[in-house]
């Protein structure tokens, strides 16, 4: 009875202190949809999803967002299977769109890349890099047909070298450190952390080739049965990009943060990382179709489609520019 009692009182009570605005926020929390991103690297370019989701951006667009690290080459199949809604991995949904994939880019984060071809201190020039090995996070992701392209500049023929895919790019720096691998594509700020410790930059990405890098990627079915659930990821991510831009200091303190993994390092470079982010950023979130072909084509030349596929097949940016509009 004495039980009985408590259990009663106890109710009570936790009906007493649930105010009406708990009663709100769970309603709220309720109708939220979830969106699931796979994301691919702890870089400035995926940067803004972060930064879009701790600040309430997707919230406020009525998203619950689950943002799950994962490999590039996976991002196609889980959109696919509908594990994940939308990828950040451009390049590799380019490559698999003009395999026929039905995926297409959304969103373009930048139009040049960031990637800089890292080398062992005891690697000189380019032409040393015959018969050493690579590591690219997958074949036909972006850092790999940089490295093709940067070796075809230089008359390397790029089989010369041995590509070793590692998977996800965090593993792609501890491996040149460890020697597992004699280069690698890096990208900011592990770039600049590698340059720091000792390691040589031989190239860099945008020198021989401009290219979509970062952004958002979905599926031809959600483009069709969910137009607005794009148009809202396209906005919130927006509004990161923007806040990013106005609010220098927030900026830096978050670059300072755990998500980047600067360490010891983090007050040195910071400032840098922001300076050199902004330099990347495109507005719109779109880029022309004289570059949308050119991906295009450098795609075809690995993956050797039976025929090219026209730019809409890949690139679908009309909900990007769209959104740039109202936002101006």
């Amino acid at each position: 009875m004495k039980y009985k009692t408590l259990l009663l009182l106890s109710l009570v009570t936790l009906a007493l202190i649930s105010s009406p605005e708990d009663a709100a926020a769970a309603e709220k929390s309720a109708k939220l949809t979830t969106v699931r991103i796979g994301y691919v690297s702890r870089s400035i370019l995926d940067m803004p999803f972060i930064i879009a989701r701790d600040r309430g951006y997707f919230r406020e667009e009525g998203l619950e967002p689950e943002l799950i690290f994962m490999k590039a080459a996976q991002t196609i199949a889980a959109m696919l299977a509908g594990g994940v809604d939308f990828g950040t991995a451009t390049g590799t949904a380019v490559a698999a769109a003009v395999s026929a994939v039905d995926v297409r880019v959304v969103f373009a984060l930048t139009d040049k890349p960031s990637f800089d071809l890292i080398v062992l201190p005891t690697i000189a020039n380019l032409q040393q890099l015959r018969g050493k090995k690579l590591g690219i996070t997958a074949f036909g992701a972006l850092a790999e047909i940089l490295a093709r392209q940067i070796f075809i500049a230089n008359k390397i023929p790029p089989e010369q070298v041995t590509f070793l895919p590692l998977g996800t790019s965090d593993v792609l720096y501890i491996a040149l450190k460890a020697g597992t691998i004699d280069a690698t594509m890096l990208q900011i700020p592990q770039s600049f952390l590698a340059v720091d410790e000792g390691f040589r930059k031989l190239a860099s990405g945008a020198d021989v080739y401009r290219a979509v890098q970062g952004g958002l990627t979905t599926t031809k079915a959600t483009i069709n049965d969910r137009p607005d659930l794009v148009t809202k990821m396209i906005r919130a991510t927006q509004r990161s990009l923007r806040l990013i831009r106005n609010d220098r200091r927030y900026a830096v303190e978050f670059i300072k943060g755990p998500y980047l993994d600067l360490g010891k390092d983090r007050d040195r470079f910071a400032d840098r990382i922001y300076d050199a982010a902004l330099q990347y950023y495109l507005q719109t979130g779109t880029v022309d179709e004289k570059l949308q072909r050119e991906m295009i084509a450098v795609a075809a030349q690995r993956v050797k489609p039976k025929e090219l596929p026209p730019h809409e097949r890949v690139f679908d940016f009309s909900f990007a520019q769209k959104v740039a509009d109202t936002l101006r």
